[in-house]
């Protein structure tokens, strides 16, 4: 285990599953943040202010608090930090395609379908 994390409470242990399961929820969520945070610029005029840059740097507390909340849980629940990592990828490798998709149109390749399918395959690969 790592530093300062000396024992895990039994109460972590009993609900490992929804540990897991709230930190790839918190996962998946953020990413949908941040795709407007970054793409809003993209989808709409009013982002590409002075408003939007506003919008998207106070969007950075809340989405740095989920990301802390949601590594803590997934620490708990995997033990190391390499499976919350993969998490992190294969959750933002899921939504940035749809939600591309669906805010710009951008139609998914072959190779982008594979990508999301490998993604997901790195997903379950730590869940299971």
């Amino acid at each position: 285990m790592g530093v300062g994390i000396k024992i895990i409470p039994d109460i972590i242990q009993e609900h490992k599953a929804l540990f897991t399961a709230l930190s790839i929820i918190i996962f998946l969520i953020n990413n949908i943040f941040i795709w407007f945070q970054l793409n809003g610029q993209l989808v709409w005029d009013f982002w590409k202010s002075w408003k939007g840059l506003t919008i998207s740097l106070l969007m950075g507390i809340p989405i740095s608090a989920l990301f802390w909340l949601g590594t803590k849980l997934g620490y708990y629940s995997f033990g190391n930090l390499w499976s919350i990592r993969f998490i992190g990828f294969a959750t933002s490798m899921i939504t940035f395609p749809f939600m591309t998709y669906w805010y710009l149109g951008e139609m998914m390749t072959l190779k982008i379908i594979i990508c999301v399918v490998l993604a997901m395959a790195i997903l379950l690969i730590q869940v299971i």
